[in-house]
């Protein structure tokens, strides 16, 4: 007797411990029994519009042209001439180590009229030179700021805006909740 008392008190127990487990989820939401959060469904897109506007920005670029320069035509030229010549005269003096110095001396002294004379008399050159600058042109952009989206969903057309094109269905959550009643706290 004490054994089927104790098995019928045991189902019992059991019995209630089932009938009460999802009892106390979401506990004053009002959503009821059994129901574990927010539930999905697709609607399907009907359109999608681009949400454009227009905004003036600043593009660089770089603008590049020829420009001529007078440069000096040079002395060193010259000058070397002047040098080669005055050694070759000093050569025809002196004898001996008389001679190396004599071309040596001339040289320097041929050199250095030479230079003198092309200082005096030196021509200008017109030479290219390429300048460059980065100069900005003002420009319109079309940038897009999301997307109008028509869709229907059992049966009824919505619309909404997206940051990004959904495709051929858009995700919905769907809440279905008793509105006029009080909710359970």
């Amino acid at each position: 007797m004490v054994k089927t008392i104790t098995t019928v008190a045991l189902i019992g127990l059991f019995g209630a411990n089932a009938a009460l487990a999802d009892h106390d989820n979401d506990r004053g939401r009002g959503y009821g029994y059994g129901h574990r959060g927010q539930d999905f469904a697709y609607g399907r897109v009907t359109a999608v519009e681009p949400i454009i506007h227009y905004v003036t920005v600043n593009q660089p670029r770089q603008e590049c042209y020829e420009e001529y320069v007078r440069r000096p035509a040079g002395v060193a030229g010259p000058t070397a001439a002047g040098a080669v010549i005055g050694a070759a005269i000093g050569r025809q003096f002196g004898g001996g180590s008389g001679r190396d110095l004599a071309t040596a001396a001339g040289a320097v002294a041929g050199g250095v009229i030479a230079h003198e004379h092309a200082e005096r008399n030196q021509g200008y050159r017109e030479v290219p030179v390429e300048r460059c600058r980065v100069v900005n042109d003002r420009v319109r952009e079309r940038v897009i700021d999301g997307y109008v989206v028509t869709y229907v969903f059992q049966g009824r057309r919505y619309t909404t805006r997206t940051a990004t094109p959904p495709g051929d269905r858009i995700q919905l959550a769907v809440d279905v909740r008793p509105l006029g009643y009080p909710t359970w706290r």
